[in-house]
């Protein structure tokens, strides 16, 4: 009976002091006025992403998931440019993978209208469609194929961006291309497929994960990031000669996401940010520092494999996409992601753990340190290959939208 007693205790015991951990954990995370509101716009897997832009020129961001787009500020009423498929989210091969990946609202050609940018499955060509204007069709209604306009071709990445680089007041598609990082150049109303610039030799073992865009070296000229280093824009390019190339292990594993550079640290030069596994686990920050004058890099771990290694005690697997935002209004950027639900059919680390969503908030402390505050946004969507943040309905809010496997969300900031 003694030995039962004690063993009763010694399992109270730890059950308590269990609790008290979990207890201290918790309140040890900083209390926050950020809250949102989810709503969920599809229940079914037509897309691995989501995007924002006024699509009906009404001033109102609307959200765009595949071929789907739902009318800002509501969400109520919905629209198609192609005919809805749902796909199965495990299969063979390619069977449970959305053909749509990535969509990107933006003028590609001289009207006034928000077109879009569709990428799909990696390694095929890109297509954008014209926006019809007012002759926008319900979402039942488009029963055959559009006509799609010839974007760049042959896209081999899964975190590419439309983003303006090479500053000439219009966006380039920035991905990877038989083995080279390229820029997609858009030809306005011509129907060829756009000129494809290559900043980098050609490298066969090119990972398709971990791309971005920032000026590292400060010299008003975007550079571009990727997980073994960043590539430095030549002053007056003439589109032919490659970059110079910067090593550094940013995510020396199998690679990350969308990539971003800020000031973290806030001492006025720009910080990198990546995931370190897409398919994996890691979360890190390279702060920027000049070693014999040259620009160096020093990682800061924010969440890895191990719970026990984040303050908070965060830890989840596949941030397969990313985004960077002022979440709370302080004038910093935050990072947003979460975890990619079934990013490979349920072959990854941690597949069957809850599909979250979370906010970082950067939090610079009085000591000169950085933080990376995790506040949980959502534990049953998670995110897919892209993920984006802007103000949905208009309050100055940041937003977030998000598509992949468990459906179409938007988080409504309060």
């Amino acid at each position: 009976m003694y030995t039962l007693n004690k063993i009763k205790f010694s399992v109270s015991f730890f059950i308590c002091i269990t609790s008290l951990q979990i207890k201290a954990q918790t309140e040890k995370l900083p209390l926050t006025n950020v809250s949102f509101k989810k709503v969920q716009l599809l229940d079914k897997y037509i897309t691995e992403g989501a995007s924002i832009g006024d699509i009906n020129a009404d001033g109102y961001q609307d959200v765009i998931a595949g071929s789907v787009w739902w009318k800002g500020p509501e969400f109520k009423k919905k629209f198609t440019y192609a005919p809805v498929k749902h796909y199965p989210i495990t299969g063979p091969g390619l069977e449970g993978y959305a053909t749509n990946f990535f969509t990107f609202p933006y003028k590609l050609n001289n009207d006034k209208w928000t077109d879009i940018l569709r990428i799909g499955l990696p390694g095929t060509d890109s297509k954008w469609i014209k926006n019809p204007g007012k002759r926008s069709k319900s979402f039942e209604k488009v029963k055959e194929k559009p006509k799609y306009q010839d974007a760049q071709k042959h896209v081999d990445h899964e975190s590419p961006n439309l983003i303006n680089i090479i500053g000439d007041e219009k966006k380039e598609l920035l991905a990877f291309s038989n083995g080279q990082i390229t820029l997609g150049i858009p030809n306005g109303d011509n129907e060829n497929e756009w000129e494809t610039l290559a900043i980098s030799p050609y490298d066969p073992k090119r990972s398709p994960h971990g791309l971005g865009a920032s000026d590292i070296n400060m010299d008003g000229l975007i550079d571009i990031l990727e997980k073994s280093g960043w590539w430095e824009q030549p002053t007056n390019w003439n589109y032919i000669t490659v970059w110079k190339r910067h090593k550094h292990p940013f995510s020396p594993e199998q690679g990350g996401a969308q990539m971003f550079a800020f000031d973290v640290d806030g001492d006025g030069d720009n910080d990198v940010v990546t995931a370190m596994n897409a398919h994996g686990y890691g979360l890190s920050w390279h702060e920027q520092i000049s070693t014999n004058n040259n620009i160096a890099f020093k990682e800061h771990k924010i969440m890895t494999n191990l719970k026990a290694d984040n303050k908070y005690g965060v830890s989840f697997s596949q941030l397969h996409a990313l985004d960077f935002a002022d979440i709370d209004s302080d004038g910093i950027l935050d990072i947003v992601t979460g975890k990619c639900y079934y990013a490979h059919n349920g072959r990854d680390p941690g597949s069957e753990d809850p599909a979250v969503l979370y906010w970082f908030k950067t939090n610079r402390c009085p000591d000169g340190t950085v933080e990376f505050i995790p506040y949980l946004i959502d534990d049953h969507s998670g995110v897919g290959r892209q993920i984006s943040t802007g103000d949905l309905n208009n309050d100055g809010k940041i937003d977030i939208v998000i598509g992949n496997k468990k459906g179409v969300f938007a988080f409504i900031q309060d």
